[in-house]
């Protein structure tokens, strides 16, 4: 026992010397670096995906842009001005001839009715639009021509026609039977009359407007027709006269003049392939006219060449009757001899 308390109370004197802290710290710098770059690249690839991912959506946008585009310009084609016309050849003459009898007025109402949008008021019998009580005679149409189209949206439009027509009104009045001549005692009868039916005639014209609606290649009247007064489309529209550069009053004046003197009557007399060495681009009247005159000549001379207007009278070969143009020529030297570069109507 002894033994054992002596080498226990010796481990405890032993001292175990602590560990000590190395001055050295360890490197995390790379770890650090590493972090850092990861980090970088992954807000690189964020960028790049986001970049990517909105082009793809743009692309997107603009494919489904062009598509809508597509159908608002099919939605305005759908107005067809020609199908429209096809469509309202056929109600004109419907909605304008009237005839007065209780058959025909019938019939009448019936037509109408095909061509009227599809609504409670139009497929009503007794609207207003299909009556026609206590007429007195007939309407009978005898011209139309399409005046005007005014576009209310895509798929409406009003169609402005002239339209002639004729008024067929009926008299009936008495008139007195001529009687043969007989004995004397005829002359204290009283005359004998007849109910006689007079026809009066008249031609109006008006403009009808008429309210369309398509849907498709399909149409109808969306409103009542109205007439009103045909507007005149004439107006007195001032023209800006050009001022032109001083007249060539030069040595070359008589030969340009000799030049179109013959240009404009071989112009006028024969086929444009004889015409081709005196312009670059031939054209004629191919003898349905012949010169006349050159009323008036403006020559300007220009660095190259010359540019005159003419007046030239021509008189169909026919009829002798007067054809009056104006025209601009740029006149050119080929080789000693004039030559036409372009000629304009103006």
């Amino acid at each position: 026992m002894n033994i054992f308390k002596r080498i226990k109370g010796r481990t405890q004197k032993i001292k175990i010397p602590q560990k000590r802290k190395s001055p050295m710290k360890k490197d995390h710098s790379k770890r650090t670096a590493l972090g850092v770059w990861s980090l970088l690249g992954s807000i690189v690839v964020l960028s790049i995906l986001t970049i990517l991912l909105s082009v793809n959506t743009r692309s997107g946008l603009n494919i489904t842009n062009a598509m809508l585009n597509e159908k608002e310009t099919e939605v305005k084609e759908t107005m067809s001005q020609p199908l429209a016309e096809q469509f309202l050849s056929g109600f004109i003459p419907t909605y304008i001839n009237v005839t007065n009898t209780n058959e025909a007025i019938e019939k009448r109402k019936q037509n109408l009715k095909e061509y009227m949008i599809y609504s409670e008021a139009f497929q009503n019998e007794r609207n207003e639009f299909y009556q026609l009580s206590d007429i007195q005679g007939d309407r009978v149409l005898k011209s139309y021509s399409l005046f005007n189209v005014t576009k209310e949206d895509e798929e409406e439009a009003l169609f402005e026609y002239k339209v002639t027509f004729m008024n067929r009104i009926h008299h009936e009045k008495e008139v007195e039977i001529e009687q043969e001549e007989n004995d004397d005692d005829d002359e204290d009868k009283e005359p004998e009359t007849e109910t006689v039916t007079e026809t009066e005639e008249t031609d109006q014209t008006l403009l009808l407007s008429i309210p369309v609606q398509s849907l498709g290649n399909q149409f109808a009247v969306s409103g009542v027709p109205y007439f009103s007064e045909v507007p005149t489309v004439k107006g007195v529209i001032e023209k800006e006269e050009e001022e032109r550069a001083e007249a060539y009053t030069g040595e070359e004046v008589e030969p340009i003049n000799t030049f179109l003197n013959t240009f404009f009557t071989r112009y006028a007399s024969e086929p444009k392939e004889e015409l081709a060495y005196m312009m670059k681009e031939p054209t004629s009247l191919n003898g349905a006219f012949e010169l006349d005159e050159l009323t008036s000549t403006h020559i300007v001379e220009q660095e190259e060449g010359y540019q005159v207007f003419v007046t030239v009278l021509f008189r169909g070969v026919e009829t002798n009757i007067p054809h009056v143009v104006n025209m601009e020529l740029d006149l050119q030297r080929h080789e000693g001899n004039f030559f036409i570069e372009t000629m304009q109507y103006q």
